[in-house]
């Protein structure tokens, strides 16, 4: 059977594959990769690190790697740079896996020639970088330029899935910020479509730290905070996917989910809410939006349901906690079995204690004047933000 053969699900499903080879566990597997980064952000001093890690072996950012031949491809350094370089970051003997190279051919025109020759060489290599992607591409003004830049990544990346190695391209940033930092990649979306994993490098100019944003098919997707000392980056801290999802997630949306776990149940607009869960600097439609946008993902899961309903006056919000935090794809049932009433339900006597002096004056379930004075409590100092 060729590549072109199709194959049905059942022999796909019976028969074994080779797994993923990964060069950095859960970072770098085999494959094209493409680390991006404004210029001057230390994305070359990020490599020569990569690659004398890897090519002498050991622990790299608390990942064991083996040791495996690796081809750096300086193409805008000299070697009196790249020596001085390796001075600052290594007192050792250099390894003997890892070798050097100031210039080459382009994409098309003798580039993977040359990477085929060094492969037959040296048939154990694991990494090579190309820094950068730029230096070896030629303007091809016949087409356009997600079909150049794909054309040239499907090129690379061919030869690393051909040899089973890691491709690792650098390449810059355009100047123009974007809402989705992997949206200001130089080039189109063509670079991202056919690169397997992608690197973000992160950095404030001048700044000793930086952030490493990790995405790609064969991996969850992370984010690895970095530290430079010696010039050497180092791993301070690393979040998964759930845990920046998690991150992402507004304080207000928390304390709402706090505010309700004390309160069973609660009815009133989301003014009031504002006011008696302790909220400030948020407007009323901002925290409704909010509740809505986290409520799948957030809310439901701790055994939270929400429920609402425009009445004559405004639009009421009934939220309660049924602690059944296994079922959260069911909207659930209220305490009391009904729907939201025309008019606030009475509180609890723990509910008039919590909620008594309010700013707004009123008990945010009932809807009369507090007897006594005093300030709402503030559910945010118990919540991990």
């Amino acid at each position: 059977m060729t590549k072109f053969e199709p194959i049905d699900a059942q022999t796909l499903l019976s028969t074994p594959l080779p797994p993923v080879r990964w060069f950095i566990p859960d970072l770098l597997p085999t494959g094209l990769a493409l680390l991006a980064g404004a210029s001057k952000s230390g994305k070359s001093w990020l490599c020569l690190w990569l690659s004398l890690q890897l090519s002498q072996g050991g622990e790299f950012w608390g990942r064991i790697v083996p040791a495996q031949t690796v081809l750096y491809l300086c193409l805008e350094d000299t070697y009196a740079r790249i020596q001085n370089r390796l001075f600052r970051l290594t007192e050792d003997a250099a390894p003997d896996r890892l070798y050097f190279q100031t210039a080459c051919e382009a994409i098309g025109q003798g580039l993977e020639r040359q990477i085929e020759t060094f492969l037959t060489r040296h048939p154990e290599t694991g990494l090579i970088i190309i820094d950068t992607l730029q230096k070896v591409r030629e303007a091809d003004p016949t087409t356009g330029i997600y079909a150049s830049d794909y054309q040239d990544m499907s090129v690379l990346k061919a030869l690393a899935d051909r040899h089973n190695i890691a491709l690792l391209l650098v390449h810059h940033l355009r100047k123009q910020g974007a809402a989705d930092p992997f949206q200001q990649i130089s080039g189109s979306n063509g670079l991202m479509g056919a690169a397997d994993t992608i690197w973000l490098l992160q950095r404030q100019r001048m700044s000793n730290t930086a952030r490493l944003l990790v995405t790609g098919r064969d991996m969850d997707s992370r984010t690895l905070h970095l530290q430079s000392e010696g010039c050497i980056w180092g791993l301070i801290e690393e979040e998964r996917a759930e845990q920046m999802a998690q991150r992402a997630v507004p304080a207000c949306v928390w304390a709402v989910a706090a505010f309700v776990q004390r309160q069973k149940c609660w009815q009133g607009t989301s003014t009031e809410l504002l006011a008696a869960a302790g909220i400030a600097d948020v407007q009323p439609n901002q925290l409704t939006r909010k509740l809505v946008e986290f409520y799948p993902t957030d809310l439901a899961p701790l055994g939270i349901r929400c429920e609402s309903r425009r009445t004559a006056s405004a639009r009421q919000l009934r939220l309660w906690y049924d602690g059944d935090d296994a079922n959260d794809d069911k909207t659930g049932t209220p305490p009391d079995g009904g729907g939201i009433p025309e008019t606030p339900s009475v509180p609890s006597s723990s509910s008039r204690q919590a909620l008594r002096g309010n700013k707004h004056g009123l008990c945010v379930a009932a809807g009369q004047p507090f007897a006594g004075t005093g300030s709402a409590p503030n559910p945010r100092a118990e919540v991990a933000l």
